[in-house]
């Protein structure tokens, strides 16, 4: 085994141990904390797609949702919007803007996420007809800078944060801050702490640490421990599979995969596309397509889409479309 492969194997070992011991909480309390909207991967089909991975090589708007020192890396002003269809006809907007300005990067995004015609039922179960629309939502300033012939990259995130769940309302100001550090042309090793708040458990607070290996031009592996302040460590994975545009010609393609342990789910039973698929029992898993050119009209344009099916309770999708100039 070569020095670089052990290198890998145990960086990404140590930094998955690691984020393990940065929470002690147990499944047991999962959604104790609020704002659990925040797990949601909204902002970043690839990230979705890569089994909810990718702290160590987020780049552009899609990194303000992961790890702002991903920002850090822009050389084009890039904007950002995407659209999040969730279960139970839950459903959020994302748009992101990223500027590069002298040597730093600023960056910004807004979330907002709801449901309409919620399920409201008094003491004996009889349903309401009250018109119940639950909120939630989020907007970021952030800031990053690049050490190093952007080998080391570091960011940091002012977060204010809305749920709403029509009893009460509860507004968090919140902050995240990460790191990437790039090994070579191939290894990279990212961490970010993302929701930090002195205001108790109104806002689900996440810690993610991992790496990605660049085995050539077209394959990329990622490996990822993601550990909640409500639960413990899940530990995924994705690769992602690009056709570079200097290829193809046109742009270039990607196609990705990834996942990360889930519940089990049961099984779904009125799912036409996942029957057709034959996903009604297959959960943790996500898969997506990029597309990206640098040559439409002379600015940098990328769409992507991912696909995640949860068995019984159905499946979600996100697409997003990005501009660079």
């Amino acid at each position: 085994m070569k020095i670089t492969e052990k290198f890998l194997i145990v960086s990404i070992l140590f930094f998955s141990a690691g984020g393990t011991a940065l929470y002690a909480s147990t499944d047991k309390n999962i959604g104790t904390d609020g704002a659990v909207f925040m797990k949601l991967p909204i902002g970043s089909p690839r990230v979705q797609a890569m089994g909810n991975t990718g702290v160590s090589i987020v780049e552009g708007a899609e990194a303000l949702t992961v790890n702002p020192a991903g920002i850090a890396s822009s050389q084009m002003h890039e904007i950002s919007f995407s659209h999040l269809s969730w279960f139970q006809d839950y459903s959020g907007n994302y748009l992101g803007y990223v500027h590069p300005y002298g040597q730093w990067v600023i960056g910004a995004n807004v979330a907002y996420m709801s449901i309409d015609n919620f399920d409201n039922r008094d003491q004996e179960g009889v349903p309401l007809n009250d018109n119940i629309t639950v909120r939630d939502g989020y907007a970021t300033a952030s800031l990053a800078r690049a050490f190093f012939m952007e080998r080391f990259l570091v960011g940091a995130s002012l977060k204010g944060v809305l749920e709403d769940n029509y009893v009460t309302e509860y507004k968090n100001l919140v902050f995240d801050v990460g790191a990437i550090l790039k090994i070579g042309r191939k290894l990279s090793l990212g961490i970010a702490s993302q929701n930090l708040s002195g205001s108790g458990n109104e806002v689900v607070q996440v810690q993610r640490i991992g790496g990605a290996w660049r085995f050539n031009s077209y394959l990329t592996a990622t490996l990822e421990n993601k550990t909640y302040s409500d639960r413990g460590s899940l530990l995924g994975g994705g690769v992602e599979l690009s056709l570079p545009e200097e290829l193809l010609q046109v742009g270039r393609v990607s196609i990705r995969a990834g996942y990360t342990p889930s519940d089990d789910l049961g099984r779904n039973t009125d799912d036409q596309t996942l029957d057709n698929l034959g996903m009604q029992e297959l959960s943790g898993w996500a898969f997506g397509i990029g597309l990206y050119s640098s040559q439409t009209m002379g600015y940098g344009v990328g769409i992507d889409y991912t696909f995640a099916p949860y068995a019984s309770l159905g499946k979600t999708s996100q697409i997003a479309v990005k501009f660079q100039f």
